[in-house]
């Protein structure tokens, strides 16, 4: 199947069934893709990109309160600006924290698009 809006790699990355990199259905799903990426690298952790990350993964290990949410929204914020800003519009960012489940819920347009689409990204309490 081609995609629809030229060749997007899939997220995560992988081979195909003919052999080949696969790719997505679309430029909306590849921008999900790469908005997930996003938000799960923790800054630091791509050696030739040290900037990139929203850092959610970190929250599995912090004691995260509504002071924390507050930095973390603030930072993710910036990272996506900065990494996707040309790729998607941010129209909301939430980041909730309460006994010990992280909810972070994005409300976002593909650039070039009207429709509104929402991602959430969770960690169960405890």
């Amino acid at each position: 199947m081609k995609p629809k809006d030229g060749g997007h790699l899939s997220y995560p990355f992988r081979i195909g069934s003919n052999g080949r990199t696969a790719q997505v259905e679309s430029l909306e799903e590849h921008v999900l893709g790469e908005l997930a990426q996003m938000i799960l690298t923790n800054p630091g952790e791509r050696p030739f990109l040290p900037e990139f990350g929203g850092g959610a993964r970190r929250l599995v290990f912090e004691n995260v309160g509504e002071m924390e949410s507050g930095i973390i929204k603030a930072k993710m914020m910036h990272a996506l600006s900065e990494w996707l800003g040309e790729r998607l519009t941010i129209e909301d960012l939430a980041v909730t924290a309460s006994n010990g489940r992280v909810d972070i819920v994005i409300t976002y347009r593909v650039t070039g698009s009207e429709d509104t689409r929402i991602v959430r990204f969770q960690r169960p309490g405890e």
